[in-house]
């Protein structure tokens, strides 16, 4: 299988978890609704990934190539400042606040999916620059 189509499917089957829980905690809570969901995904979308890829099973495509957990946390970590630098310091997002909430929704739930594979497939290419080890 395409490695970066391995990555992807692992990803959606990850988010299904990381992003039911913030969803959840979205729709429930009311007032701080966003700083909870965004606490429980950036929590779940470091350490679900991050315990997955700590088994020696989890390996990636044909060749069987693994991701380094360490550098995992490194990708996420740089993923997330970038995120941060775009959203909240250098786009305008005006056009995504006129949109009804089940677009912000969708777009959210995209952007999250997205953020978690973008990281793992970023995670997968430093691995295998420095070395990635083979199953």
């Amino acid at each position: 299988m395409n490695t970066l189509l391995d990555i992807c499917k692992r990803s959606l089957y990850m988010n299904l978890f990381i992003v039911a829980i913030p969803v959840i905690s979205y729709m429930i809570h009311n007032g701080s609704s966003a700083a909870v969901a965004l606490v429980w995904y950036l929590l779940l979308s470091l350490c679900i990934p991050w315990a997955y890829v700590s088994f020696k099973i989890s390996t990636f495509g044909n060749a069987n190539r693994r991701i380094n957990r360490i550098v995992y946390v490194v990708a996420w970590a740089a993923i997330q400042f970038g995120t941060y630098k775009l959203i909240f310091l250098g786009m305008n997002l005006d056009w995504l606040w006129s949109l009804p909430a089940i677009g912000r929704d969708i777009i959210f739930l995209g952007g999250m999916y997205g953020q978690v594979t973008v990281i793992l497939v970023i995670a997968y290419l430093i691995s295998q620059i420095l070395g990635g080890q083979n199953e």
